[in-house]
């Protein structure tokens, strides 16, 4: 793996953390969004997922 790709995943990982703890607390804050956002998190994980697929597969 180069280092490019490295850094690329990385910043993914990162800013997929960094969203769900901002959906986290906006929700803590405010229950009655929950119905929009569990959709956009559910959706933010998937994306997550399969990046971490797509890592371990081409690592190989």
């Amino acid at each position: 793996m180069t280092v490019t790709t490295l850094l690329l995943v990385l910043m993914l990982g990162t800013v997929t953390l960094l969203v769900g703890a901002g959906v986290l607390a906006l929700l803590i804050q405010r229950p009655a969004w929950c119905a929009p956002f569990a959709g956009a998190l559910a959706a933010m994980m998937l994306m997550a997922t399969i990046t971490g697929l797509l890592v371990a597969i081409t690592h190989n």
